[in-house]
């Protein structure tokens, strides 16, 4: 085993590509080591602005291999004695080895000659540079560029590379650039190259010039900092996660500085504050206790504490500044009113088929009018406030300027005009969820606002012809269908997707609502796949997803994959499945009991007339398992009939009329699920 370092040394990479990087080299390096016969015992990948680097112990050597290579017909490469001819000469020739090395075997429905090639494994080392060349070309950036005279294209110039295995120079030229054992330290506090004569000691020398150089100690050091800091000014760092990965790669020397702004803006409202320092300056904000804004921020700063005065300085100028820009367009807004707004959204197109954005907002207003007739009756008027300016806020200075408020602030807008608290929260909150996983509106008024936004973003796309394909979702249909889905579910509306599609009817086409369902079924799908149930399972349930709330098909799955388990699955499964072959390619008809011959078809029909109303009551208590556990107690009767009564009798209405009273039985049996669907 020996152990191997190699670092690209670039100019600064963005930091929204590394993750992406080490997650390449984490699948691409393995792959590799594999396809060349190695062995891979660990790898640590490091990324940080100025190298992409990696250390792995791998074995000294390729494993030998053993080839079996085809060649012509024995029988025109043998002579009957057994004297080699010239198909089998030239063969041995091309292959390199002895004609006496030669071999017959069998293959398909003749004899062939072969040979067996041994290649003896080379050693680690002399196959390395092919591989790190691999490695280094594979990856792949959104952006890639060239530099000076070069062919290569990267994410960003490389200025040098390190490559050492078992602590010598691997022998490897990219672009010009030869590895060597250098590398080099913080831009500004280390500038001299870097001597590297050992692996063990790569990591330290890095951190004695100021590169943290393990991604993860830099996340812990950024905590760790952070917290102290708010700690003595009583307060608690707002630690977003994606703000905290962000700045992980934007530094190679984390240091926290704490800096404050005038309480004056304290009076903006919280988000408008946090999106600014967050996603403008890359800054933490921090609360009290109660989770209300203080009046300081904290910087994470890419040098040592000799600069924090500076740093202090020039991000409270800085801040101070974005906070004026956001105070005067918020004043300018509150001054507009949110009656001038919605009169701005006249003019603003939404789509030029679709008409302008206060175009959108009646359609919105239309939906979210009948889905709280049918869910929350006593709050329509209410409802149709909310929806009237749940929009207003895209005509508005601020969102123009941080478009990633919008529904935030028009329910701050929706507040200073005095609307009803209720309705406020409701366009706050109305573009949530933006995925299963997201959170979801926390009151019925915003759900339902959300699901009448997003059920028309649905419709007038696909009215469009904007239908995802692949990978391809421009307009996010794909996250609006989630948006209901996730809302359906959680909030346990008794709504079905059929009933909802009903209420929109802007687009009158039985065609296009039919796009639709398929469309938000595949989405309920995928769902269900990513909370763990198999695709076998999901398709027990396929023929309820239109007609049945989805909290209640998410219950069904879930008593599936319960009965699943049971002991009495396997015959239960066999006798559904029975009937469901039969029946699969016939009409479906109705049965007259008169025309019963056999005691076993008197019994079987009986037996389900007695297991109809225990069953209607189980599904009314949504009590599912119980119910599935029910009707196996059909089981034995569906086999006693199979046993003694031919479904296929000579006489057609006695055939037709079998099976007719199987495709009863069958719609029994599947009224839970179709056990039938599982593989």
């Amino acid at each position: 085993m020996g152990k191997l370092l190699f670092e690209i040394g670039v100019e600064e990479i963005p930091a929204r590509f590394l993750p992406s990087a080490k997650e390449q080299i984490e699948k691409l390096f393995p792959q590799m080591i594999s396809e060349y016969r190695l062995v891979l015992y660990s790898l640590k990948i490091f990324m940080t602005p100025r190298r992409i680097a990696f250390i792995a112990e791998i074995s000294d050597q390729q494993h030998s291999e053993e080839k079996l290579i085809w060649g012509p017909p024995a029988h025109i490469s043998f002579d009957e004695e057994g004297k080699p001819k010239e198909p089998a000469i030239a063969f041995a020739k091309s292959q390199g080895i002895d004609i006496r090395d030669l071999m017959i075997k069998p293959k398909g429905k003749g004899n062939y000659v072969c040979a067996l090639l041994k290649e003896k494994g080379r050693k680690t080392e002399e196959i390395l540079p092919e591989i790190l060349k691999n490695i280094l070309f594979s990856l792949t950036f959104p952006k890639m560029m060239r530099w000076g005279n070069g062919e290569l294209r990267f994410i960003r110039p490389i200025r040098w590379l390190l490559a050492l295995y078992s602590n010598k120079i691997i022998p490897l030229e990219i672009n010009g650039i030869n590895a060597r054992n250098f590398t080099y330290g913080h831009r500004f506090l280390s500038e001299k190259p870097l001597s590297i004569n050992s692996i063990d000691d790569y990591e330290r020398t890095l951190e004695r010039n100021f590169v943290i150089l393990d991604q993860d100690k830099r996340k812990s050091l950024i905590c760790d900092e952070a917290h102290a800091l708010a700690k003595n000014v009583k307060g608690q760092i707002l630690l977003d996660e994606d703000l905290l990965e962000e700045v992980v790669y934007l530094v190679e020397f984390p240091h926290a500085v704490l800096c404050n702004f005038s309480e004056n803006y304290l009076s903006l409202p919280k988000e408008l504050l946090i999106t600014v320092m967050k996603d403008h300056q890359r800054y933490f904000a921090l609360t009290d206790q109660e989770g209300n804004l203080k009046n300081y921020f904290v910087v994470i700063s890419n040098t040592d504490g000799k600069n924090d005065l500076n740093i202090r300085k020039g991000a409270e100028r800085v801040i101070k500044a974005r906070f004026e820009d956001a105070k005067f367009y918020f004043t300018e807004d509150l001054k507009k009113g949110i009656n001038r707004l919605l009169e701005l959204t006249k003019g603003i197109i939404y789509h030029k088929k679709l008409g302008s954005l206060y175009d959108k907002t009646l359609r919105i207003c239309n939906v979210a009018t009948k889905l709280s007739e049918i869910l929350m009756p006593h709050k329509v008027e209410l409802i149709k406030l909310a929806a009237t300016y749940c929009k207003i806020d895209l005509a508005s200075g601020v969102v123009g300027e941080f478009p990633e408020l919008q529904g935030i602030m028009g329910g701050y807008y929706a507040e200073h005009a005095q609307l009803p608290p209720e309705v406020s929260q409701a366009i706050k909150q109305h573009y949530l969820p933006r995925g299963f996983s997201d959170e979801i509106p926390t009151e019925d008024m915003a759900a339902i606002l959300s699901i009448a936004d997003k059920l028309d973003h649905l419709f007038s796309f696909f009215y469009l012809g904007e239908i995802p394909s692949g990978t391809e979702d421009p307009f996010g249909l794909r996250r609006a269908a989630n948006g209901i889905i996730a809302i359906l579910l959680k909030r346990k509306y008794p709504l079905n997707l059929e009933t909802l599609l009903t209420i929109y009817e802007e687009f009158p086409s039985e065609s296009l609502k039919q796009q639709v369902l398929d469309f938000l079924i595949q989405r309920l799908e995928s769902f269900f796949e990513g909370v763990g149930f198999n695709i076998n399972l999901i398709k027990t349930v396929s023929h309820l997803m239109a007609s049945l709330p989805l909290h209640e098909i998410e219950a069904r799955l879930d008593a599936v994959r319960k009965f699943k388990d049971s002991e009495n699955f396997e015959r239960f499964f066999l006798a559904i499945k029975r009937v469901a072959n039969i029946i699969k390619n016939y009409e479906i008809s109705p049965f007259n009991s008169s025309l019963f011959m056999a005691n076993e078809e008197k019994e079987l029909y009986s037996k389900m007339e007695e297991v109809k109303g225990k069953l209607k009551e189980y599904l009314k208590k949504g009590e599912f398992l119980s119910a599935l556990k029910y009707l196996d107690n059909l089981t034995p009767t569906i086999n006693k009939f199979f046993d003694n009564v031919l479904v296929m009798d000579k006489d057609e209405k006695i055939k037709t009329n079998r099976i007719a009273l199987l495709q009863e039985l069958y719609n029994i049996l599947r009224s839970v699920a179709d056990i039938s669907k599982i593989m």
